[in-house]
């Protein structure tokens, strides 16, 4: 008997070429999907599992007030609070500060290679998996020149990871000191929050009072081990009592000087959260990924198998009548409905089977590209594992069950009369096959609109007047010799201007200014020299800028949100502000200007002219039609100045592009994803066309025979389709209004949403369904009507 069904499944999918190639195409792209995303979803909840402590690992955590009142979750401590837990509540058995250095310069004979940098304290081998390949975790990062490396930095500059005792010459404070190896790691899997390459002892990095009393400091992470079976709340209570103790006192200090609103509140965060957690990640942790993001790529995932499902169901009932007459012999031949049903079922695994198999294919194939867009590094090697076999298998019988079970309940309870003598049809009006249509349109038209909206918000983040104009400005970080260089470069003709700033651009500090009783502690500081504002075309709206490059450190420029968060009426020329003790005297008013992306609300600033020229960061202003030679000669100046440091730099175009890199990524997944939707609605449309054509070719023949000419059947056939896509984009829109405009409030600076939104995704999904239902539509009126009329 199977081999008879397997043979009639065959037979049938051969017969039916091209309805068994647009069944097998819809399952395996939407089958792919789901398994690129299930990695991806596999992947996020996998951090740091490997770590055998990690039920007993929490990250000490703050959630507090700001003293403007604002609620805050902040995930950094100073370096304090983990020495003064561990001795004083004994549930914790260890502690670990981590921080991130950036990137320190590694000299290897005549080379310099910048390498990422990690400070620890030596408990870090203690409560993370990290085995040694060589050297005891006792006797690593005791001394503040020791330093563990993993296995891949020991072959790259070792050859072998036979390199404990050895030395590498790291530049960590200006010059290049030699750094003895006293452990190889092995290579830190990619799923673990925390990851170094090099790894340096903690608290030689620290000042004294950071690791004493400073418990306002909020730069690293903590991460404390807990006794086994202990619960964290109480922990957590102890904690807190600890820190009323020791800086309550100063807490009430602050709340004297900023305000009464301001309140902390230490926690625990469990290890195992950190990766997709609500307090965020940075300085020595890998970056995550809010958890929002697995589960809309995991509700993309469930929407394109839903589609798939509703394609194969439509096209297998589009198909059914053409194997009306196969049933009917089945049944009068003794077959029961449960031995059919069990032939449908079977056929619709065979196919899945098929399309499981393509599906691999296509994720091999695309797996890169998703790894660009999702910032991952996936293997199609994952799939090789017993999890997800499990998945696979499970993707493949849920698949076989949602696309298979209703046309096998259909097909099995046809009448074997009205099948022998050519009578049948589905029962009622098929509702049951448009409202799959409408449910596939409403996903992919929601979906549509979502990219519209995206696509317009990135442009909109991307195009938008900054208040400055940062074409060909080209920024790289210079340690020192800034006069020097400068001097140097200017002397070419395709260097148009050179200016220095204290740091990035991009990131400028915080610092609490004073405005008579107010005090300003959202303000952002800048600190440059006098040819800054003039590089960057930032207008002085008010007094002057900044004259010649000594300056004066009492003098500075605010901008016009300053102003605002001042309470100042009159012009602001002459007024002074406080920061700390030193008094400053407003001199020039400047527009308001993006230093940081539109994600965020422009602050108060303060710009000063630094009291002498030691800027880490400078801006090169270049002649467009000279980059290349541009480029050349400050890379020439940059080396002979600074011979053992390699140059960084960057155009101010692209840093500011990088900031929406996540966005741009998203809109790319979201974009790909919605046509992929569309696509296999198209095909879901298809077939219920082809069905409601093959059921009405009688009627088309009594219309051709009373006169009705290929238009107008073309017409009435499509609008009962094109009503369909309609309803769908009826009820899309105001559902997609809602999220997107839900998913908007994120931005400060945003796109209105016009109503040509909603229009513009509806006509094309319009014009998409039509062009999908022509072609039967079209083939259905030229038809021979004497061919569909002849058996009555």
């Amino acid at each position: 008997m199977i081999k008879n069904y397997l043979k009639s499944a065959f037979i049938n999918m051969y017969r039916n070429k091209t309805y068994t190639l647009i069944n097998i195409f819809g399952l395996s792209i939407g089958l792919a999907c789901v398994m690129l995303i299930t990695l991806y979803i596999k992947d996020e909840v996998s951090f740091d599992r490997f770590n055998t402590n990690g039920a007993s690992i929490y990250r000490v955590v703050q959630d507090g007030r700001s003293p403007d009142g604002a609620t805050y979750k902040n995930g950094f401590t100073g370096g304090v609070e983990g020495i003064t837990f561990k001795q004083e509540i004994p549930e914790i058995n260890e502690f670990c500060r981590i921080n991130g250095g950036g990137s320190v310069l590694v000299k290897k004979g005549g080379n310099v290679i910048s390498e990422p940098i990690l400070y620890a304290d030596k408990s870090i081998f203690k409560i993370f998996s990290f085995p040694l390949i060589s050297g005891k975790s006792g006797s690593v990062l005791n001394d503040p020149n020791d330093l563990v490396i993993t296995e891949a930095i020991a072959k790259k500059y070792f050859g072998s990871t036979d390199a404990v005792g050895k030395t590498l010459q790291i530049n960590v404070s200006g010059k290049f000191s030699p750094f003895i190896i006293t452990g190889v790691a092995k290579n830190v899997p990619q799923n673990s929050t925390v990851h170094f390459s090099l790894l340096m002892p903690i608290e030689p990095s620290l000042p004294k009072s950071y690791t004493t009393d400073d418990w306002f400091s909020m730069f690293l992470n903590t991460f404390v081990y807990v006794r086994p079976g202990v619960n964290p709340r109480d922990v957590e209570r102890k904690m807190n009592v600890i820190f009323n103790q020791d800086a309550g006192k100063k807490l009430a200090e602050y709340k004297k000087q900023f305000g009464q609103k301001l309140s902390v509140r230490f926690n625990l965060e469990p290890y195992y959260k950190v990766h997709l957690g609500e307090y965020g990640t940075g300085n020595g942790l890998r970056p995550s990924n809010k958890v929002d993001y697995s589960l809309i790529l995991g509700g993309i995932a469930a929407f394109i198998l839903f589609i798939a499902c509703i394609n194969f169901i439509n096209l297998t009932l589009s198909r059914s009548l053409r194997r009306a007459k196969e049933i009917g012999i089945r049944k009068v031949n003794g077959s029961s409905r449960a031995q059919l049903i069990v032939q449908f079922m079977g056929e619709s695994f065979l196919l899945t089977l098929i399309a499981s198999l393509i599906s691999l294919v296509i994720l091999v194939i695309c797996l890169p590209e998703f790894n660009e867009l999702a910032n991952k590094n996936l293997q199609a090697g994952y799939l090789l594992t017993w999890q997800s076999a499990v998945i696979f298998v499970a993707l493949i019988l849920v698949n076989t069950f949602l696309a298979g079970f209703y046309p096998a309940m259909v097909l099995s309870g046809f009448n074997p009369v009205q099948t022998l003598y050519g009578k049948l049809k589905i029962n009622g009006h098929n509702y049951f096959g448009k409202s799959l249509v409408v449910v596939q349109f409403i996903i992919a038209v929601f979906l549509a609109i979502g990219t519209i909206v995206m696509l317009k918000q990135f442009n909109y983040l991307v195009n938008s007047d900054l208040g400055y104009k940062p074409q060909d400005i080209v920024d790289l970080q210079l340690p020192h010799d800034f006069p020097a260089f400068k001097s140097d470069l200017s002397k070419y003709p395709f260097i148009k201007s050179i200016s220095g700033q204290m740091a990035s651009f991009t990131s400028v500090y915080a610092d609490l200014f004073e405005v008579g009783d107010k005090k300003l502690t959202s303000t952002s500081f800048l600190g440059i020299d006098n040819e800054f504002l003039n590089e960057l075309n930032i207008p002085v709206i008010q007094g002057h800028g900044f004259y010649n490059m000594a300056g004066d450190t009492t003098e500075v420029l605010v901008n016009q949100a300053f102003v605002k968060a001042a309470g100042w009426q009159d012009s602001p020329l002459g007024k002074t502000i406080k920061q700390g003790k030193q008094e400053l005297t407003v001199i020039g008013l400047v527009h308001d200007f993006h230093s940081a992306s539109l994600n965020s609300k422009i602050n108060p600033l303060v710009i000063e002219q630094l009291p002498k020229p030691t800027y880490g960061d400078v801006l090169v202003k270049i002649d467009p039609n000279q980059k290349v030679k541009a480029i050349e000669a400050i890379q020439h100046e940059y080396k002979k100045l600074i011979a053992d440091a390699p140059i960084q730099y960057n155009f101010l175009t692209d840093e500011l592009a990088d900031q929406y890199d996540s966005v741009n990524k998203w809109k790319q997944i979201i974009t790909i994803a919605a046509a992929i939707s569309i696509l296999i609605s198209c095909l879901g449309l298809f077939g219920l066309a082809t069905l409601s054509i093959e059921q009405r070719v009688k009627e088309i023949g009594v219309r051709k025979v009373l006169g009705a000419s290929i238009a107008n059947i073309s017409v009435v056939l499509m609008t009962n389709f094109l009503k369909l896509v309609f309803i769908a984009i009826v009820i899309a829109s105001p559902l997609a209004w809602y999220a997107m405009n839900k998913w908007l409030e994120d931005y400060p600076y945003r796109i209105s949403m016009g109503w040509w939104v909603l229009v513009s995704a509806g006509l094309g999904a319009l014009i998409i369904a039509c062009a999908t239902i022509v072609f039967q539509s079209v083939k259905a009126a030229l038809a021979n009507p004497v061919k569909s009329l002849r058996s009555e």
